[in-house]
């Protein structure tokens, strides 16, 4: 494995990263951000916020078969949900449950499209992750998006000024899931 794809050091608990400081400017621009799905969840009595970076129109996967998502999840019954939805609709899924595994699934060929990224593990904070994936040059673009059960303000805020390009709170319906992700990195 070529150093560049060697994300171990990079993801140590002993490499530190400095977190960003957004501008005013940022800051403000989250609240314009578009939400979805939030009132098709409440009717069955579900709550979630999901705030996509740069919303547009949902655009259906070219072929969901070629889409492959990292799933950052430490809790496995979460994960079996999330990764049976997937399956479901043809994503191709890898599942990380620390900091080793991520460094492991990244460094792992075929590279994702994708990561969704629980904020709460065992070894590790998801901004803290999410901030390391965007401070690195071979993953600062890769698209990933946060789905925690933490819904506050103030951390989607976090979530979003650290760079994550969607934000979504659990529980989530597969179908609000699967149209977050479409819009993330359709066709």
């Amino acid at each position: 494995m070529s150093d560049e794809l060697d994300f171990t050091r990079h993801f140590s608990a002993k490499y530190t990263v400095p977190e960003p400081v957004p501008s005013a400017e940022a800051a403000r621009d989250i609240d314009r951000l578009g939400l979805i799905g939030v009132s098709a969840l409440q009717d069955k009595g579900y709550f979630t916020r999901i705030v996509l970076d740069n919303p547009g129109p949902v655009r259906k996967l070219l072929d969901p078969a070629k889409v492959r998502v990292l799933v950052v999840e430490d809790d496995d019954g979460a994960a079996l949900v999330i990764e049976k939805a997937l399956h479901a609709y043809g994503c191709q899924t890898r599942r990380a449950r620390n900091l080793r595994e991520i460094a492991e699934a990244l460094g792992a060929k075929p590279f994702p499209h994708l990561v969704l990224l629980d904020v709460m593990l065992p070894d590790a904070n998801g901004f803290d992750v999410l901030n390391r994936i965007r401070q690195h040059p071979a993953l600062e673009n890769l698209p990933v998006m946060m789905l925690t059960s933490l819904g506050g303000r103030k951390d989607v805020t976090r979530g979003l000024a650290l760079g994550a390009n969607g934000y979504i709170t659990k529980p989530v319906l597969p179908s609000t899931l699967l149209e977050a992700i479409e819009t993330v990195v359709g066709g």
